[in-house]
């Protein structure tokens, strides 16, 4: 069982397209180039916002002053001349010349593009809760009622749930504010949905997370047998594809690697249940690091429909797709390329409880 479930857990897993409300939506206050301290930045939110509740830091540790730091207007967010909302250049974020070599991406129109590990984006982002009075009318990750019902029954009956988590450094939580040990240290998407589950089902949850940061769908097919050894897992998540893209990783190799990580599975426990993820895509100004990371969902969605009743699938693509038709990518972004903030591995969270609750 787990003992660090936040508070807030429920606010922080509720689902951003149900309910009247979004609880901490993510920003990144960056100038365009041809604005300055002086001009009003307008900050697109996921819905046109019709009441702000709250904005306060990344962290938690400082609450903005409506009026003064911020207004609503037309249901956007904007920041006024003054604010104590800390701005970000854009020649901070599109590095041309001097500083270049500090970055090691290329940028899209030229120079370098800002990147940064560990808190460098967390600690220039902001949080937003407010309440709308719109629906969401873009993709939503709707479960098959089908799907897992091994899992559902144990879910249902109680017990244990052996419940293991494969993939990238997505996986490993990257970024994440708990995994910086920053504040408010939001534990990592695979333990935030975890812990709905042993809250909801009252059951217990044996967690394990053998992700490793950098790797690719083939690295996955050497390691699984070797750091899965001796483990009956009854729900497998499997989460690849980022790195496979960038690395020019051919789709047919990529669904290949991830069908041999299924029967891999099934070797250790052959009623074992699959949770098939698909990647977030990367930051489109990066323009080297893009390739076919949209290609992945739908050889992931005929796997399934292949391996049957026991694999659903987690369609993060889509999903995040949907999100960047109303958010700009550096709103939601652990490092300004790859990987999640806080938000967005709550999204994780949530798409993948859409398909076990």
């Amino acid at each position: 069982m787990f003992t660090n479930k936040p508070s807030d857990l429920k606010e922080l897993t509720r689902p951003f397209w149900e309910g009247n409300t979004i609880y901490e939506e993510s920003f990144f206050p960056l100038m365009q180039p041809s604005e300055d301290e002086t001009t009003p930045l307008t900050v697109p939110l996921l819905y046109p916002a019709a009441e702000i509740i709250k904005v306060t830091t990344a962290t938690r540790e400082k609450t903005l002053v409506p009026g003064k730091d911020y207004t609503l207007e037309n249901g956007s967010l904007i920041i006024p001349a003054g604010s104590d909302i800390k701005r970000f250049p854009f020649q901070n974020y599109q590095i041309i010349g001097e500083g270049e070599d500090k970055y090691p991406f290329p940028c899209e129109g030229g120079g370098k593009i800002f990147f940064g590990e560990g808190d460098a984006m967390h600690s220039r982002e902001y949080l937003v809760t407010y309440r709308h009075e719109g629906t969401w009318d873009g993709f939503i990750p709707t479960p098959k009622v089908k799907k897992l019902p091994k899992t559902r029954q144990i879910l249902k009956a109680g017990g244990t749930l052996r419940f293991c988590f494969f993939g990238d450094s997505i996986t490993t939580g990257a970024n994440s504010s708990a995994v910086i040990s920053m504040p408010p240290f939001i534990p990592m998407f695979p333990q935030l949905v975890s812990m709905v589950l042993e809250e909801t089902y009252n059951i217990d949850v044996h967690y394990i997370n053998h992700a490793v940061g950098g790797t690719v769908s083939k690295w996955g097919t050497e390691r699984l047998p070797i750091d899965f050894a001796g483990e009956c897992p009854d729900l497998m998540f499997i989460g690849f594809g980022m790195n496979d893209a960038s690395g020019h990783v051919e789709e047919t190799a990529f669904i290949d690697h991830i069908r041999t990580m299924v029967k891999q599975t099934q070797a250790l426990n052959p009623n074992c249940e699959f949770l098939l993820c698909s990647t977030t895509l990367p930051n489109p100004m990066a323009s080297t690091f893009c390739w076919n990371h949209e290609a992945h969902e739908p050889l992931l969605s005929a796997l399934c429909e292949t391996l049957g009743d026991c694999a659903a699938l987690v369609p993060m693509t889509s999903v995040h797709k949907a999100l960047m038709t109303r958010k700009r990518f550096y709103d939601m972004t652990g490092n300004n390329i790859n990987h999640p903030c806080d938000f967005l591995a709550r999204v994780y969270a949530q798409t993948i409880l859409a398909q076990l609750l």
